[in-house]
């Protein structure tokens, strides 16, 4: 699933939507629309114009001239411009007719798709602080570890708490900031270094365009290069970078987590 870096990168590649106007939409998938009616999603964003393109957690938002177009890519979900639509229209989902060029959605689970919110208040029920908002400041990440006793991995992959982390980047900035993976939130001491190892990690990922493993592409077919700078995640049985240990994998909040046994206690 793409995470926050992999979401930044999307949205930087929609630079040009900007002030582009909705001509039409045409979707091929009965339940690309979250929260609306066919018809009703239509009439709030066909004949209205891009004033900008941002992200929050792992949610693209367009803003209209009135109102916001959301998308959740979800698992395989791909958001792109072009120019003309593609001939080969096998795992297309859904294009929206702009006044110049075609943003297209393509889906091969079928899992992302599109709200439509009146206002961002509505929107931000949804979802916990993002790490690159002013709210996301080493004082309330320490308040809110220290107010719970959950596994520092299953808490982190919270979005009600802190949105736009996933499993990838979790392993990543725990192993950078040698914290065991089930370690309760709020036994952690480290938790300087987990305010900035958090920011340290999304940012190098944003920088190499984020992770792609299987699926993840941007600006019709480019792919993420921070597979190669990963340090611990799809690792395992592999030797440790700091300590030469193997890398081992376990189950954790559901998900295969990736650590270093001697390095992460």
């Amino acid at each position: 699933m793409p995470e926050l870096p992999e979401v930044q990168t999307v949205v930087n590649s929609l630079a040009k939507l900007k002030n582009k106007r909705i001509i039409s939409f045409k979707s091929f998938h009965s339940k690309i629309i979250y929260n609306l009616d066919h018809s009703t999603f239509i009439e709030n964003v066909v004949n209205k114009k891009v004033d900008s393109v941002k992200r929050k957690g792992k949610y693209i938002l367009i803003k209209l001239d009135t109102g916001y177009l959301v998308c959740h890519l979800r698992m395989t979900g791909q958001l792109f411009l072009s120019d003309k639509l593609p001939e080969n229209r096998r795992h297309m989902r859904a294009y929206f007719n702009l006044s110049k060029d075609f943003m297209i959605y393509n889906d091969i689970r079928k899992f992302g798709g599109f709200y439509y919110f009146s206002s961002i208040d509505e929107f931000n029920l949804k979802v916990g602080v993002d790490p690159y908002e002013k709210e996301f400041t080493f004082k309330w990440l320490r308040n809110g570890l220290k107010s719970r006793s959950r596994s520092i991995k299953h808490l982190l992959l919270d979005q009600k708490f802190i949105c736009g982390l996933g499993n990838i980047y979790v392993d990543e900035i725990l192993w950078l900031t040698k914290i065991h993976p089930e370690k309760k939130s709020n036994k952690i001491k480290m938790i300087k270094n987990l305010y900035e190892n958090i920011l340290t990690v999304l940012d190098n990922s944003i920088k190499h365009h984020g992770t792609t493993i299987i699926n993840f592409t941007f600006d019709n077919m480019k792919t993420g290069e921070f597979k190669n700078e990963l340090k611990v995640y799809a690792r395992e049985g592999m030797r440790c970078f700091r300590c030469n240990n193997k890398i081992i994998r376990k189950k954790i909040a559901s998900r295969s987590t990736h650590y270093c046994r001697k390095c992460q206690k």
